[in-house]
């Protein structure tokens, strides 16, 4: 009779380890990812924003950068406005900008006062674009004298992600507002370039 318990007591515990192996078996399936698959994973998660999606996202980033600028820095009636890419001559007399290849969307950002030198642009890219490239030709084209009356003491530009940014205006303002732009886009996970810069007579 004891014999025949024990042997009993012995089945239940086979069985129940049997059922304990299996259960970890399938658990183990569940996370049986190669040392590749969770590599490119994690490079995903930590390869940053490359672009601003839209109109509506370029609105927030200007909204953040001057909401951190000194109210006396910055210029009255500052307002942000989409350029037309069919309108070239619009375009190039902002912006300088002639060859549009690899640009999704340019934004302007100026004082409703006509006599005041400052302006800033945001430009999105596509994802093959050369952002070295139109970061170049906006520098080498754009007028910092185009309000005929006034000229821009300081340029700037950077690139974030693959998008560009530039500001030009007072130095004290030009400076501060690329300072507040390299945070707000280093607060969305943008990679940050070195910043081109060119003094002007004034």
């Amino acid at each position: 009779m004891k014999k025949k318990t024990i042997a009993s007591k012995i089945g239940v515990i086979a069985v129940a380890m049997a059922l304990s192996m299996t259960m970890l078996t399938g658990c183990g399936k569940g996370d049986d990812r190669s040392s590749d698959e969770v590599s490119t994973e994690e490079s995903a998660d930590t390869a940053g924003m490359v672009h601003l999606n839209s109109a509506d996202e370029v609105s927030a980033f200007f909204d953040e950068v001057y909401g951190g600028v000194a109210e006396d820095l910055l210029p009255m009636d500052v307002s942000t406005t989409e350029l037309a890419l069919e309108d070239t001559d619009m375009l190039s007399y902002h912006t300088g900008l002639t060859d549009l290849d690899g640009i999704a969307g340019v934004y302007l950002s100026e004082s409703m006062i006509s006599s005041v030198a400052y302006s800033a642009v945001y430009i999105r890219t596509t994802d093959d674009a050369d952002a070295e490239s139109i970061r170049k030709q906006l520098m080498d084209n754009i007028d910092p004298a185009k309000w005929i009356c006034v000229t821009a003491e300081q340029e700037y530009a950077v690139i974030l992600g693959n998008d560009i940014f530039f500001v030009m205006g007072p130095q004290d303002t030009a400076s501060e507002v690329l300072a507040k732009a390299i945070a707000a886009a280093e607060s969305r996970n943008m990679k940050v370039s070195e910043t081109l810069e060119k003094a002007n007579p004034i």
